[in-house]
């Protein structure tokens, strides 16, 4: 291969890393985070910051053993560039995602060639979920990475002798910084991955034929180990009893936070999640199932590939707790073997069916009529002040899936690719500066703060919630490293105004105002500031802003106070 021809593919790979960066973070600081995960993970960025320790992580003053360490040291990167802000937590996966597209570029070239492995990352770049998953400040971009150069490197170490020994190590390396990001699964679902294709293809000897796991394994032990052991120093093995134990075991078994699906559900998430280039897998897998006798032998690549998707998308399929992030990772390999076959039809050795191809655009026309109608019917119903908002969404799906049509009548692919390619660019655009702008206006935790921040300056005060809470009033409204009182009894108030020093804010349902109001002693001072309408409850929640009338009432009001221990 020429010199020239290798600065070529470069200078488009990372052409298309730019432009992934671009649409990635296209807007993507201006809205307040997303309850419940995103904010939970700020808060407890927040406070480790402030503790100056970026070891033990926790939120409004106790552990947080949801996930491991890596998320949030990606975060406190970016928020040392870019301040505490949406920009500063969420700028870390937008660079996670375009990493993604670049290295599936350079890494696919040698298993499938230039046009494919730069198709790949297109298709990873302008999938629906990828506007999703890439733009919020939570782990999953990173565990998506470094799964994704784990198995790639192993496979094309297994394939191309001279990159085995590199391959493996630098597949051990990814597990373990997966690891640290999301943890056991990191290591476990690959391997699992690894296993099957070698038994599949009757080589499992392989794995340790030429000692490579010699250096393999403990590069992954240096890697992980040092932040779990000094974890459960800290926390006398708390920490990591709970993250296992809760957070891995229990939420395989059990069903948490009414996150249930039945065994099928993933089979739904990723017809949407892969929009608009879903339309393709049926003739993907029809070409690989006839395929099949000659699979393992002959396109192992393929064969990897399909190992990896299936064997990920079961395992979820299996647990209880199922969420449409669960099988991002599964998403690569099926980017790969659907760019695959699009570009055996663009050289014509494998055309595409023309009846399918119809077929396929017309089922996209239909999820975009399907979006435009719930948008404008179901929405407004649960969600009366979006109003039809929500029905411009499926617009770009049925003028790309239009103007595809017209070139699939004409024969001519890559129009087609083309177009449902600038569809979902024009739906981005209509995520970022028509929906969630609209739906930013009904996360009141945001705007609360503001006013918590205007109305105090530097004095002291306390937060507490009453049958309400979303993580994001603890980031917006707390200061430091302040807790957030979720009431169980109004009296418990008294305790937090001592706490605030004669201050405290309370969020609730504005419905419980009079009764709330009807409870509380008569020497204070309660003032409503804010009542909005909030998307997650469909309630108005307010704010109210309480205090003691006098210092000497503030006094009495902690004198009846038992004394802490």
């Amino acid at each position: 291969m020429s010199e020239q021809r290798r600065g070529t593919f470069v200078f488009q790979a990372l052409l298309l890393f730019l432009f992934a960066f671009w649409l990635f973070a296209f807007h993507t600081g201006d809205a307040s985070l997303w309850d419940v995960d995103e904010p939970n993970n700020a808060q407890a960025l927040k406070e480790m910051m402030l503790h100056h320790n970026l070891v033990v992580p926790t939120f409004s003053a106790a552990l947080r053993p949801d996930k491991p360490i890596l998320n949030y040291w990606l975060m406190w990167a970016g928020v040392r560039l870019l301040g505490m802000n949406s920009w500063g937590l969420r700028i870390g996966s937008v660079a996670m995602g375009a990493l993604l597209v670049f290295y599936l570029a350079l890494a696919l070239r040698r298993l499938y060639g230039d046009q494919t492995a730069l198709l790949a990352g297109l298709l990873t770049a302008t999938a629906l979920h990828s506007q999703i998953i890439f733009r919020a400040a939570v782990p999953d971009p990173l565990l998506i990475l470094f799964v994704a150069i784990a198995l790639i490197s192993y496979l094309r170490g297994y394939l191309y002798p001279e990159e085995e020994r590199r391959g493996v190590l630098i597949a051990c390396s990814a597990m373990g910084l997966a690891t640290l990001a999301k943890g056991p699964i990191g290591f476990l679902l690959p391997g699992l991955i690894i296993v099957i294709f070698l038994l599949l293809r009757r080589d499992l000897p392989s794995l340790w034929r030429n000692g490579h796991l010699t250096w393999g394994i403990p590069l992954f032990l240096v890697i992980t180990l040092p932040w779990y052991l000094a974890v459960g120093v800290e926390t006398h093995w708390v920490w990591d009893w709970l993250f296992v134990d809760q957070q891995n075991v229990d939420r395989y078994a059990v069903a948490m936070q009414g996150h249930h699906g039945p065994v099928y559900y993933y089979l739904f998430t990723i017809a949407l999640a892969l929009l608009p280039w879903t339309i393709f897998l049926p003739q993907t897998f029809a070409e690989l199932w006839r395929r099949r006798s000659t699979l393992l032998r002959q396109t192992p690549a393929d064969a990897f590939m399909l190992v990896w998707a299936i064997t990920w998308v079961a395992f979820f399929s299996l647990g209880a707790t199922k969420l449409p992030n669960y099988v991002w990772e599964a998403y690569p390999a099926l980017f790969v073997l659907i760019a695959a076959r699009l570009y055996a039809a663009l050289n014509q050795t494998q055309p595409l069916s023309r009846r399918g191809v119809f077929l396929s655009l017309g089922a996209l026309f239909l999820v975009g009529v399907a979006l435009v109608v719930l948008g404008a019917w179901l929405v407004p119903e649960q969600i009366p002040p979006l109003g039809d908002m929500m029905a411009t969404l499926g617009l770009p799906y049925i003028i790309a899936a239009l103007l595809a049509l017209l070139f699939a009548w004409r024969g001519l692919l890559l129009p087609v690719i083309s177009s449902l390619g600038a569809g979902t660019i024009a739906l981005t655009a209509c995520l970022m500066l028509l929906t969630v702008p609209a739906m930013d206006t009904l996360k009141p935790s945001a705007t609360m703060g503001r006013m918590i921040r205007a109305s105090e300056g530097t004095q002291p005060y306390a937060i507490a919630t009453w049958r309400w809470f979303e993580p994001s009033f603890l980031f917006y409204g707390g200061r430091g490293t302040m807790p957030v009182h979720q009431l169980k009894n109004l009296q418990e108030l008294y305790r937090v105004l001592a706490d605030g020093q004669g201050t405290a804010y309370l969020a609730l349902p504005a419905q419980d105002i009079p009764a709330v109001r009807a409870q509380l002693s008569k020497t204070l001072r309660v003032r409503e500031l804010y009542s909005g309408y909030e998307l997650y409850s469909r309630k108005y929640i307010a704010l109210l802003r309480i205090r003691n009338s006098s210092p000497l009432e503030h006094n009495k009001a902690v004198s009846i106070l038992p004394e802490p221990w």
